[in-house]
């Protein structure tokens, strides 16, 4: 049997941009030893495709986002990821509000704006 292959959730304001492309190049770099999902701190986006430029850009680096929707950081979500991995400081904050001072939030890097 196979180990159960860590959970990471990569979150930004709307799921739009910024967390739906580094989910898909977190999950392709980890080789497959990761599950990787993006989500919201709004919900603006739920449903939606990521931008068009996102999409571009994407497919400049060999990334497919065609098939990304928007998705609303909620509950299950949480429930759900093993790690938590915000964007910026401040979605960091906003995520760190909802679970609790016992929890990590972690930050990508030294964290990415918003374009």
């Amino acid at each position: 049997m196979s180990p159960a292959r860590r959970k990471v959730l990569v979150i930004c304001k709307g799921n739009h941009c910024r967390s739906p492309i580094a989910a898909l190049i977190i999950a392709e770099r980890s080789g497959g030893a990761l599950d990787v999902r993006s989500a919201g701190i709004r919900d603006w986006r739920v449903g939606k495709p990521a931008h068009p430029l996102m999409i571009q850009a994407a497919a400049g680096f060999g990334y497919d986002l065609t098939d990304h929707r928007g998705a609303f950081l909620d509950e299950e979500q949480l429930d759900w990821a093993d790690d938590l991995l915000a964007v910026d400081d401040e979605t960091a904050g906003a995520v760190r509000a909802l679970v609790g001072p016992d929890r990590p939030v972690l930050i990508l890097g030294s964290g990415i704006t918003d374009p």
